[in-house]
């Protein structure tokens, strides 16, 4: 494998990172999209916000998409150019991470993208140290994804796999979806480019901290069914993976693989359950499918929902199969995209027409409060408000968790739709498509 020497930025008088508080009263560490491996986005230990202000800012060098991650003490965020940067809590730079080109888009066959280089959040591994993220670059008149690990204390790049699936053009494979860690293993999600141009399946890689083989979930008995929810794969109690795919290529006969729940081993990736809608094939022929977000786990129940206005409750043990749920809901959300969040028995939902309050009891779905229209981001919780963003307007919400009412507010700049924010003591970190933002939120 040839390696490519890092371009690495160090301050000179930095001796080593900040260490996470000890107390237990206030939680500083964010170590992955949405916090913890069920990607709840719940911080139990947040303090509740006063007024909003900006706290620091600095402009890096591409769009962020990925969620910001605090490990350490350190914030770390990833651009599309293919940087890594690491902060202090007081947003001075400790290190930067750059050495492999980005895609433009005009290399690519189909996307929406410009320039393409870290998408997905990345991870933080304590027992490494390393903060694991796949950067996308050119490879000829293909591409290729790298997972590498980047040392949380220094900025350097200690370790570097190829994470392309053999056999498959990397070039129609767009790694899109957060990054977790369970039982040892980086787990990475691929779909394809928006657009859905090429020959794409989607995968789960299953990648070994510690090296080996790597296990590979494919879906689909034929193309599509790509894993592209920005939330990637949910972790259950029990270690269970839980992706969710994209519309399939078939629209008739058996089912493909496609527009589902799939709930997957952690160390060998075969699949133990799965639910499909009873109207999957419609889903596939129309692009109205379940991929849009991830599996927001509420105790031993599933809810999910996509691009239709029906949400699905699924058995978190035996997913049902196809067109067999617990129970089927309408008026949740016109539709949904991003990630949830979960606190206790309820859910918070980034529905495309305002963030949605729902309570889960058995069998049932009850419909709580919900936001404007234009609140629309994947939310976190924490200090007793809803954390999301009108992402049009450029604007950070918080919102009480019992009503939906805005507690407080802050214009931080443009963002991506799929941005959701990373709370850690008394910030609120967002990406923007310039850089990154802090917020006071106390």
């Amino acid at each position: 494998m040839r390696r490519l020497a890092p371009v690495l930025v160090l301050l000179a008088a930095f001796v080593a990172p900040a260490q996470p508080a000890r107390a237990a009263t206030v939680q500083i560490e964010w170590h992955r999209y949405h916090y913890d491996v069920a990607h709840s986005g719940y911080g139990a230990s947040i303090p509740a916000p006063g007024t909003l202000k900006r706290a620091w800012s600095v402009r890096l060098d591409g769009p962020v998409y990925a969620s910001p991650l605090v490990a350490q003490g350190i914030v770390v965020v990833a651009t599309e150019n293919n940087s890594v940067y690491g902060f202090t809590r007081g947003g001075k730079l400790v290190w930067k991470h750059h050495d492999l080109p980005a895609v433009r888009q005009s290399q690519l066959p189909c996307g929406n993208i410009d320039p393409l280089g870290i998408t997905g959040t990345p991870v933080y591994d304590l027992g490494t140290h390393r903060v694991y993220a796949v950067v996308t670059t050119p490879s000829g008149s293909s591409i290729r994804h790298w997972l590498i690990g980047v040392d949380v204390r220094t900025g350097h790049v200690v370790t570097r796999r190829n994470v392309d699936i053999p056999g498959q053009n990397a070039i129609y494979e767009n790694q899109r979806g957060a990054l977790s860690i369970t039982r040892g293993r980086v787990l990475v999600t691929y779909g394809g480019h928006a657009g859905d141009c090429g020959p794409y399946h989607g995968y789960l890689l299953e990648v070994p901290i510690a090296g080996g083989a790597i296990a590979t979930y494919k879906t689909g008995t034929g193309t599509e069914a790509g894993m592209w929810q920005p939330s990637g794969p949910s972790v259950g109690s029990d270690t269970s993976v839980y992706v969710v795919t994209g519309n399939g290529s078939r629209t008739s006969g058996a089912w493909d693989g496609g527009n589902a729940v799939h709930r997957v081993s952690p160390v060998t990736a075969g699949r133990y359950s799965y639910f499909a809608p009873s109207d999957w094939a419609q889903g596939n022929r129309t692009d109205s499918d379940l991929g849009s977000s991830g599996a927001t786990l509420i105790g031993n129940r599933i809810w999910i929902q996509g691009k239709t206005s029906t949400g699905y409750l699924l058995d978190k043990t035996a997913l049902g199969g196809v067109g067999h749920p617990l129970a089927r809901v309408t008026g949740a959300c016109a539709t949904q995209f991003g990630g949830s969040a979960v606190h206790g028995s309820s859910a918070y939902l980034p529905c495309t027409d305002g963030i949605r309050k729902i309570t889960v009891s058995g069998n049932t779905v009850q419909l709580g409060w919900k936001a404007s229209s234009g609140i629309t981001g994947s939310p976190v919780v924490g200090g007793g408000v809803v954390w999301t963003i009108n992402p049009g307007a450029g604007v950070l919400y918080a919102l009480n968790e019992t009503n939906g009412a805005v507690r407080t507010s802050l214009n931080v700049g443009t963002m991506t739709r799929f941005m959701t924010p990373a709370l850690s003591g008394t910030l609120a970190l967002v990406g923007t498509t310039t850089g990154i933002v802090a917020v006071g939120n106390a």
